[in-house]
């Protein structure tokens, strides 16, 4: 299961700082809350390849290795993370970042956020 992508935010300032730093580097602060990153914009995207595909484990099992997709993921937030990502992501694309165990990595798919119906808009009235 994944959890939502959170950042350390000086109490003092606000400053959002990833990775994690033992001082504030604006105020020079040392104690840190949580603000949610959860999403943001694919700014670059690389592709790490095996030099080999397949290689052979101590044990004589071989162990196929595959491409790892990486992005530098320009969070709504303001901080840049470098996370994995599904092949066929782009740059430009939003995605919605998750911490899975120790490691990032960005879902694709179009974040929607509701936007609110005026009433001028909302529809005929009903009862008239």
């Amino acid at each position: 299961m994944s959890t939502p992508f959170v950042v350390p935010r000086c109490t003092n300032c606000g400053h959002l700082a990833y990775p994690p730093r033992i001082l504030c580097p604006v105020c020079g602060h040392g104690t840190w809350g949580r603000a949610l990153a959860d999403t943001g914009v694919v700014e670059e995207v690389t592709v790490r390849r095996p030099v080999f595909k397949r290689r052979q484990l101590p044990w004589g099992n071989w162990l196929d290795q595959e491409e790892t997709v990486l992005a530098a993921v320009r969070t709504d937030a303001g901080p840049r993370i470098v996370c994995r990502v599904a092949p066929g992501t782009r740059a430009g694309d939003r995605v919605t970042l998750a911490a899975r165990g120790s490691t990032a990595i960005a879902l694709p798919g179009q974040v929607v956020e509701a936007e609110p119906q005026s009433p001028s808009n909302a529809g005929p009235a009903q009862g008239s």
